[in-house]
């Protein structure tokens, strides 16, 4: 889990800040877990970036600011996907909306998406650090 946490700090959103904001997004649009990653990793390259760690497949949209995480075959949840997408609303307050498809059992399925939750706080205390650290510099080093 600690590579997830770190490839979905690394998502590239280009924030200052941030504020504790996760909303439910729109449904996943393929028919199952493995349609979605087998559509998703023919992009590869075609504005979309697949990485495998730790058995995770994640899939990066960078110009969504979207991030696709297909859990290993090892996982509890497994077949799951979760779609994470970064949006920042006119007033500059960022959140998170979070997409998911889990075709395992649905104890497996809520933990899953409370694993999730956790890593969107981590990585909300992420962006604000961030922006906390550009913003108290007023000289470069």
């Amino acid at each position: 889990m600690r590579t997830l946490l770190a490839l979905l700090v690394s998502l590239p959103i280009g924030l200052a800040s941030a504020q504790d904001v996760a909303a439910p997004g729109p449904a996943i649009e393929f028919s199952s877990v493995a349609a979605a990653l087998k559509a998703l990793e023919a992009r590869d390259g075609n504005g979309t970036i697949v990485t495998h760690a730790d058995g995770w497949t994640i899939v990066n949209e960078p110009l969504a600011s979207a991030q696709w995480s297909f859990t290993p075959a090892d996982h509890s949840a497994y077949p799951a996907v979760v779609r994470r997408v970064i949006k920042r609303a006119p007033d500059g307050i960022v959140g998170v909306e979070i997409s998911s498809r889990c075709e395992a059992p649905q104890a497996a399925c809520t933990q899953l998406l409370a694993e999730f939750a956790a890593l969107n706080d981590r990585v909300t205390q992420a962006i604000k650090a961030r922006g906390r650290q550009g913003s108290s510099q007023t000289t470069p080093p």
